[in-house]
């Protein structure tokens, strides 16, 4: 997992943006791609297949994850939930002590959750942004900043505290 270290860098970047005095209790898929192009990150915002709400695809820091909109309605699609996450490929067969590491992640963490996907060796951290009732663009863009907090904890404590084999 050492190759992800460049996403240190991913907060450097994303406190730099500029935020609008703005509030938002839902984001269209164009929104989401302004409010994190406007962060400085590189994004491609697509269409889920099923459900056509709006999917991002960000690669920041050397890090690439993906913004997964939930709870739309209307149309333009307005989406009231941002889930953020990111995978990570262990490079080898799931252990009983990956739980562990994952179980003792997110007991130390009040932001962001782990998991583990045995059948791919996966490891990954989500992060969920609610707006509905209204956020502002401020707070938006200062949860933007935290995903990135949640993904360098993540990666330093599973790349610290991950059994071998």
């Amino acid at each position: 997992m050492g190759r992800f270290w460049g996403a240190v860098l991913l907060a450097a970047v994303l406190s730099a943006s500029p935020a609008a005095a703005q509030t938002k209790s839902a984001v269209t898929a164009a929104e989401l791609g302004e409010i994190l192009s406007g962060a400085g990150l590189a994004v491609e915002v697509i269409e889920d297949a099923a459900t056509r709400a709006p999917v991002a695809h960000v690669e920041a820091g050397g890090v690439q994850y993906w913004v997964r909109a939930l709870d739309c309605s209307g149309s333009p699609k307005a989406c009231s939930t941002l889930v953020f996450f990111a995978n990570f490929e262990l490079g080898r067969n799931a252990a009983p002590g990956d739980y562990e590491t994952i179980n003792r992640f997110n007991d130390s963490q009040v932001f962001g959750r782990a998991y583990l996907i045995p059948g791919r060796n996966q490891v990954g951290v989500d992060y969920v942004i609610e707006l509905d009732g209204g956020v502002s663009m401020n707070n938006i863009t200062k949860n933007i900043s935290r995903w990135a907090d949640v993904i360098n904890a993540f990666i330093g404590h599973f790349s610290k505290e991950a059994p071998a084999s």
